[in-house]
């Protein structure tokens, strides 16, 4: 390896992160490809029988040949629904660890070690996963062709092994209920899992140089504990931070945008008693006695969508340029890692858990009738009251929770997901956040790209129809009040030399760049400076909630002012956010979710401390 210079110019000996990166080129190789310009997405031509208003999807490409969006099939193939893990043991350590909790490479957290008595009231549940390679048919079955892809692999309770999946299995997680997952690596490469959207030690929340090498195993602790509404280890817990549609994908340091575009990620569902009593009340979607229970979430009205854009070339296989570092964008849509599939639906309400988990594209999504449907949360937590819309704006790692009534239909009537952005490069959508941020639809969109289909069937009568509207109590919200707030800080998100910075600096892994006390709530500012490109950013550990746009001045949209763990920054944006930092003592991170700007360094750490601190910091703690 040459001898590296840093971003800010100075030279230095290779870092344990260029070693990684530079290890995981020379394994990835297949799965980058030369440059070369694929056709514009104008001239393409429709093929005879096209569906109208099915525009096919464009995206600039490195790859020297790849599939054209026109040549996939649609609606060939059933939505693939993941299969909710079922735990290997409740309460006592599985045999088939072979051994203690914590006695694997990458030890465990210490707060198992030291927890509150409130905490481990119920008892622990116990998986086993482990990263693994994976062959299958994400293309539609009619093309003939299986792709390679990485994935998560299940160890059922009987000791057996699931084979690998991409969208990995499904957890479940009750609140309050601790659940402990020792994670494998049989890859040749470093992984490190980011369980998105909860609340976690910072061992266990995939902070990205916390990783679990090949051939070793992390133990994951999920305590699945609410922070407290003073903070500390006693008192009442918020319940308003209950979080309901997580999800977990890789997050390696330098290597995450690779790993995800191989298919790391999968589902994660929480459910506490609030949640649990809308579905047995026949509120929410779900069958009372049945998707009210656990450990597995047997609920088939209560479906999550994962969506994503991929590149193939002609054997099926995914293409990948690791030299670009502005963004992956993808000309074939999957949903739940299948291209263009078909979902039979009753005559009822439907919730729909969407999670848009590309790389880098940015989606506007509706129904192709333009009908309106239930919004019930943003990321990982529910509104207060359900919002009545026709679109929802969203960026790597959103997640939208929605109703949709198909009551309105008759059997046979067939309805699409579509997306009306036609992004043509990966700075973004091409107009301004404030346009493309509206829950209205007005006219007929100018692109619209069919993503999936639902047809339409009559409903099972032996169970209700959900009661769910636009006056129903979710989960109550608590605001952060201006007068808790004891530290404001600037986070200006900026292109710098070629690469991705905060504050012109980039990602360094020994330093705290905010260390917050533990107990407090901050106000923070996101910038963006960096023209017309977007960013999604996304903040581990704690909920944020909007206060300000400085920019427009005018009030925050009803689906962005409630607690989320993702905001969206179009060109020249700049957004006042409030959090917390309660239970957990750091590091943790914040980032650009375009996840090519996070490999290359758009990328912070904040570190809450027991005792305030000046910032910048030496990080306090190290989890290798």
């Amino acid at each position: 390896m040459s001898l590296p210079k840093k971003p800010n110019g100075s030279f230095a000996s290779p870092t344990r992160r260029q070693v990684i990166k530079a290890g995981a080129a020379t394994a990835a190789a297949a799965f980058t490809t030369t440059i070369i310009a694929a056709p514009r997405r104008g001239a393409v031509a429709a093929p005879t029988g096209a569906p109208t208003g099915d525009d096919p999807l464009f995206a600039p490409t490195n790859c020297p040949d790849v599939i054209q969006n026109l040549a996939v099939p649609r609606w060939v193939d059933p939505l693939p629904i993941a299969e909710t893990m079922v735990p290997m043991s409740q309460g006592t350590v599985p045999t088939l660890y072979g051994s203690e909790v914590g006695d694997v490479h990458h030890g465990v957290a210490p707060e198992w070690y030291n927890t509150p008595e409130d905490w481990n009231a119920p008892r622990t549940e116990y998986y086993q996963m482990s990263h693994r390679p994976g062959r299958g048919q994400l293309l539609p079955s009619t093309m003939g062709l299986s792709t390679d892809f990485w994935g998560y692999a299940a160890r059922r309770p009987d000791g057996s092994w699931k084979p690998a999946s991409s969208p990995g299995p499904t957890l479940r997680f009750t609140t309050g209920t601790p659940a402990l997952v020792r994670m494998g690596n049989d890859l040749p490469e470093e992984m490190s899992v980011h369980m998105h959207g909860g609340h976690w030690p910072a061992h266990s929340d995939g902070h990205p140089n916390f990783l679990v090498l090949p051939d070793q195993a992390r133990d994951y602790y999920y305590p699945n504990v609410l922070p407290r509404i003073h903070g500390g280890n006693t008192g009442a817990f918020d319940t308003s931070e209950s979080p309901s549609t997580m999800w977990y994908h890789d997050h390696a340091v330098h290597l995450t945008a690779q790993h995800v575009a191989r298919g790391m990620a999968g589902m994660c569902i929480g459910l506490d008693d609030l949640e649990k009593n809308l579905i047995t009340t026949g509120v929410l979607p779900g069958i009372p006695g049945v998707s009210d229970v656990g450990p597995r979430y047997d609920n088939p009205y209560d479906i999550p969508l994962m969506f994503l854009d991929r590149l193939f070339d002609p054997s099926g296989n995914v293409c990948y340029d690791g030299n670009n570092h502005d963004g992956y964008l993808g000309n074939v849509v999957l949903c739940n890692g299948k291209a263009y599939p078909f979902l039979k639906v009753e005559r009822r309400k439907y919730r729909f858990r969407v999670l848009l988990c590309g790389n880098s594209r940015i989606w506007r999504l509706r129904l192709s009738d333009n009908s309106t449907f239930l919004r019930l949360g943003k990321d990982a937590w529910l509104f207060p009251k359900p919002q009545e819309i026709q679109a929802f704006l969203g960026a790597p790692a959103t997640r939208a929770d929605i109703v949709i009534d198909f009551t309105k239909y008759k059997a046979g009537d067939e309805i699409y997901f579509e997306n009306i952005i036609d992004q043509q490069d990966p700075r973004g959508a091409g107009s301004s956040l404030e346009a493309e941020n509206s829950e209205v639809v007005s006219g007929t969109p100018a692109f619209r790209h069919r993503i999936l289909k639902f047809v339409v069937q009559e409903r099972d009568l032996r169970y209700a129809d959900a009661t769910v509207n636009t006056n129903t109590m979710l989960r109550p919200n608590v605001p952060i009040e201006a007068g808790e707030i004891v530290a404001r800080r600037h986070f200006k998100f900026e292109r710098k030399q070629g690469a991705w910075a905060i504050n012109s600096l980039f990602y360094d892994e020994r330093t705290s760049n905010a260390t917050p006390t533990v107990n407090t709530a901050e106000e923070w500012t996101l910038q963006n400076g960096s023209g017309g490109w977007w960013h999604p950013i996304h903040i581990h550990l704690e909920s944020h909630q909007q206060v300000a746009d400085r920019r427009t001045r005018k009030p925050i949209p009803y689906h962005d002012k409630f607690k989320s763990d993702s905001c969206i920054l179009g060109p020249n944006s700049q957004i006042v956010i409030r959090m917390k930092f309660r239970t957990f003592l750091g590091p943790f991170v914040f980032h650009c979710h375009n996840v090519e700007h996070e490999d290359m360094d758009m990328m912070f750490q904040f570190d809450p401390r027991a005792v305030a601190t000046q910032s910048p910091q030496p990080v306090q703690r190290f989890f290798p």
